[in-house]
């Protein structure tokens, strides 16, 4: 098969073409003709799928060199996997912008770094192809196999692309840990439009296949109290009463919510269980372990709300969802899919996503229900990453955004909202990281009053009953719910 379908001269004009392709139309073509000529700069990660290519393109000058082997295979499929991924994960936060929204330019219309996924596909799928043609076994070079012209060709091309893209990197972003920009300003020479950041770097330590994405899920059992997120409190409050919650409740509780038509209590916990308890929450009437990749990942629970007399959401700190109900003719037989465990008395009737814009890269830790409207209110967890203290609003007829805000507060840091609670024309807020009540004027979307907790703890959920707010905090096998005066 080998000697019919293709020979050692042929195979390695092949490779030598497929080099000098590579490095002069997408590597030489992005530095030149976009740098050089356009004043195109790449940002960090378009610099990651331009060596990606480099090196590709020297695989293949060295398979032409020495030969068609193993080890220079195995490289170049590495290396090309390497480059789907930085293609992949340039292209990921961009590719579901608004029509026609994008980053750089766009050649035919699709902008460079997608055209990074097309390019190592087209050298996956060409590899895979020169394998399968030779048959049993790898062709090995002959006497008949020179270096001639067009080898010698592919690696002086090779060359003057490479001492131009040397040229622009060192100028352009300086040596490590300089990694260059996020936002990269045009190609320039002049010293002072040149900019050599190391915002990219995060040293090893924290180092993210997610760069900027990277955002660190919430830990609802270990959240720290930070003084710079404490509000001017016009007011401090003591607990008038404190009651253990039932200890049959396994993990943490995350969320709470009372409904004051059925007299129903519910809790969901960082283990992902959901119960519903009595009005005094000495008993658990139900209870069930959600399974978390059934349809719809969802874990580390983060708030319910009732938004019917017998039926609650409960989300996950990543806004998926789900909306089950207190039945004391369900049976938990009848439910495999949706509960790995759990007892007779739920029924779960939808599982989906939230989406949003401003939330989008926040987490959540808690989740509230405006009846008024039929909205789920939820209250973005700031990192430092995407420092963000977001208002979203979510409709209960569809499940789609209703509306999103940026809300206001005087502190030094944002705080870390751990329960939410519609209240008439405001908004009360569960602040974990300062021990306090803020209230949000729902008309201004700025917090305009502060209380504090005299009551130090794992604040975590937040719900009313009666003339009473009731504040959770948290710990696995003593959850306590602590009474204060509204």
């Amino acid at each position: 098969m080998n000697k019919e379908l293709i020979n050692d001269v042929v195979m390695n004009r092949i490779v030598a073409v497929a080099s000098l392709l590579l490095i002069a139309l997408p590597v030489g073509i992005a530095c030149i003709v976009l740098g050089y000529g356009m004043g195109d700069n790449p940002c960090a990660l378009c610099w990651q799928e331009r060596t990606a290519m480099v090196l590709v393109s020297l695989i293949a000058l060295f398979i032409t060199r020495y030969g068609l082997k193993p080890k220079y295979i195995g490289l170049l499929l590495l290396t090309s996997v390497y480059g789907l991924f930085a293609g992949f994960r340039h292209s990921a936060p961009h590719m579901l912008r608004d029509i026609g929204q994008g980053f750089g330019p766009a050649i035919m219309g699709v902008h460079t770094y997608v055209w990074v996924m097309v390019v190592f596909l087209v050298v996956l799928i060409a590899a895979g192809l020169l394998m399968f043609v030779q048959g049993d076994k790898l062709i090995q070079w002959s006497e008949k196999t020179r270096w001639e012209g067009l080898n010698k060709t592919a690696a002086n091309v090779f060359l003057v692309v490479i001492a131009f893209n040397i040229v622009q990197a060192f100028t352009q972003t300086g040596p490590a840990p300089f990694l260059g920009q996020g936002d990269p300003v045009r190609m320039s020479f002049n010293p002072q439009n040149i900019i050599w950041s190391a915002g990219k770097w995060d040293g090893l330590t924290n180092m993210s296949l997610r760069g900027g994405y990277g955002i660190t899920k919430p830990n609802f059992t270990d959240m720290a109290v930070n003084d710079a997120t404490r509000a001017d409190a016009q007011s401090t409050v003591s607990a008038v009463k404190t009651v253990t919650l039932p200890a049959e409740l396994d993990g943490a509780v995350t969320g709470i919510s009372y409904n004051p038509s059925s007299k129903l209590v519910a809790v969901v916990t960082n283990s992902n269980w959901v119960a519903f308890l009595n009005e005094d929450m000495t008993q658990v009437l139900a209870k069930a372990e959600i399974d978390p990749n059934f349809s719809v990942e969802i874990s580390n629970l983060a708030g319910v709300a009732f938004d019917s007399d017998n039926s609650v959401l409960v989300t996950a700190d990543h806004k998926s969802f789900a909306r089950v109900a207190y039945d004391p003719s369900a049976r938990i037989a009848d439910y495999y899919a949706n509960f790995f465990e759990g007892t007779d008395g739920i029924t779960e009737f939808k599982r989906g996503r939230f989406e949003t814009a401003r939330a989008k890269y926040n987490y959540v830790g808690s989740v509230g229900y405006d009846a008024a409207s039929n909205e789920y209110v939820m209250v973005t967890l700031p990192d430092a990453k995407r420092n963000n203290f977001v208002e979203v609003r979510l409709s209960g007829k569809d499940f789609k955004l209703n509306s999103e805000r940026v809300l206001g507060i005087d502190t030094k840091a944002l705080p870390m909202v751990t329960g939410t609670l519609v209240d008439g024309d405001k908004l009360v807020m569960l602040s974990q990281s300062g021990q306090q009540l803020l209230t949000l004027d729902a008309a201004t979307g700025i917090v305009v009053s502060a209380t504090n907790l005299t009551e130090a703890g794992n604040l975590q959920a937040l719900t009313v009953q009666g003339d009473k707010l009731l504040v959770v905090d948290a710990a696995e096998g003593n959850n306590q719910v602590r009474f204060y005066i509204r």
